[in-house]
């Protein structure tokens, strides 16, 4: 018999594989769509036995767009990614299924913040401070650059741990945010120079990931590397000065006292506690700097707007228009409160009078429940490049400082005022949003030059 063992060698045999697991949780709702419309406009993606859960294709390909750095890490065109990114079960912080909630959204006139007709919709969302398990499979073999690999791994899990990831869809108004508490590792050396290869060889020929037994000392804390984007951020400090009402009328039947009744509405609450919304923010934003702006630059200010802020064409026959994804990021903000004897929820009732005879409309009795006080961040982030659009977020902070951009309903009766106490960048530096808009001037210049040429 001849001696085939020639036959057999591997041209690149696996020299090291590493088992990554990251705990982690979202940190605002996340909208992981499955593109059905069963429930609402968007319904959450199922598996076959109802249970909601992260694909691995979506990890991957939000983590591989959002931090710089790791392009190794996902392959090229002539070589599979060594990199195997697994599905995340969903579970809330008991264990049990994921809660789902229903949310609303409604577009709102520039002109004069009044909800358009016919734009007012639902989708469900995951809710703030679900758990999951992100699981990573890094193979290395013996014609790679390991140790290049391994770096671009910290960096990933530098990238989770650094709060900077979002899953899902609306990651630019702040859906999906995710924290991540812990990240842990298992490496099996098969390298040819690894005198105990052999016993990582069945070491590896028994792992399991073991997510509902897990055997804790298995696995060795996972070192992370600071990780880069393309993205700067500006943090305001806010202060409510009085109240806000972004309205929820899907979720106020929840956590009510026995025998309490609901109100009609409510400000929205996320995992019970007080929050507003990076769409808020952002449809806020959008109406103010459109109406500063049209003052001094009527015709083009519509268009810059819609550059910054994104826009999405209505499907038209002939035209060559396409959507335009949105440069400036808001993120989700949770009130706090600063007094406890004063700030949180209150039930307020109201009742429409007749203006003819001043005495109450019939059947216009109503009770409400805003929020009052308290403290919040506002994340905002942008291209790192362009100066323009960080100026222009300064310019809105600007006017949410003086009142002139309110968030959320009930805005003539005094509500969704801020004052700005403090502004930092990522950095941690003071940033000023008072003074010359010098960057944001020259663009709206050129644009408008562009505008007259055309």
């Amino acid at each position: 018999m001849s001696d085939n063992t020639e036959n057999l060698k591997i041209e690149n045999p696996i020299a090291k594989r590493i088992a990554l697991k990251a705990y982690c949780e979202f940190a605002s709702p996340a909208l992981i769509g499955s593109g059905l419309c069963d429930n609402t406009d968007n319904d959450i993606l199922r598996d076959k036995n109802g249970n909601s859960f992260l694909p691995g294709s979506t990890v991957a390909g939000a983590v591989n767009f959002l931090v710089c750095g790791i392009e190794e890490l996902f392959g090229k065109p002539d070589r599979i990614s060594p990199l195997w990114v697994y599905d995340a079960d969903l579970k809330n912080t008991t264990g049990e299924r994921t809660k789902i909630v229903e949310l609303d959204g409604v577009e709102i006139s520039k002109e004069n913040k009044v909800a358009i007709e016919n734009h007012k919709y639902n989708y469900e969302a995951v809710e703030t401070g679900t758990k999951f398990t992100l699981r990573f499979l890094l193979t290395i073999r013996e014609r790679d650059n390991g140790d290049e690999l391994e770096s671009q791994l910290r960096k990933l899990i530098g990238a989770l741990k650094s709060s900077g990831i979002s899953f899902g869809a609306k990651t630019r108004r702040g859906f999906g945010a995710v924290s991540c508490s812990e990240a842990v590792k298992q490496e099996f050396d098969l390298s040819k120079g690894n005198p105990d290869a052999l016993a990582a060889l069945r070491k590896w020929l028994e792992f399991g990931w073991d997510l509902k037994n897990e055997r804790k000392d298995q696995w060795a804390p996972a070192a992370s590397e600071g990780s880069t984007t393309e993205m700067g951020a500006i943090y305001a400090e806010l202060k409510l000065d009085g109240s806000i009402m972004i309205r929820d009328t899907q979720n106020i039947y929840e956590d009510l006292p026995k025998g309490a009744s609901a109100p009609d509405y409510m400000h929205i609450s996320s995992n019970g506690e007080p929050v507003i919304l990076g769409t808020s923010w952002a449809g806020a934003f959008r109406s103010g700097l459109y109406r500063l702006l049209k003052q001094k630059y009527p015709n083009i200010a519509d268009e810059y707007i819609k550059k910054v802020f994104g826009y999405v064409r209505e499907s038209i026959e002939g035209s060559t228009e396409k959507a335009e994804v949105s440069k400036i990021v808001f993120g989700a903000s949770f009130l706090t409160k600063t007094d406890e004897s004063v700030d949180g929820y209150r039930s307020i009732t109201r009742v429409k009078i007749d203006r003819f005879t001043g005495g109450a409309a019939q059947g216009a009795l109503f009770t409400e429940k805003p929020w009052y006080g308290g403290k919040t961040t506002l994340e905002i982030r942008y291209p790192k490049d362009d100066t323009a659009i960080r100026e222009l977020a300064l310019l809105g902070l600007d006017a949410l400082d003086k009142g002139i951009i309110q968030i959320g309903g009930e805005t003539s009766v005094g509500r969704g005022f801020f004052k700005v106490l403090k502004t930092t960048d990522e950095n941690g530096k003071d940033v000023s949003f008072i003074g010359p808009k010098l960057k944001l001037k020259e663009a709206l210049d050129n644009n408008k030059k562009a505008g007259e040429s055309a």
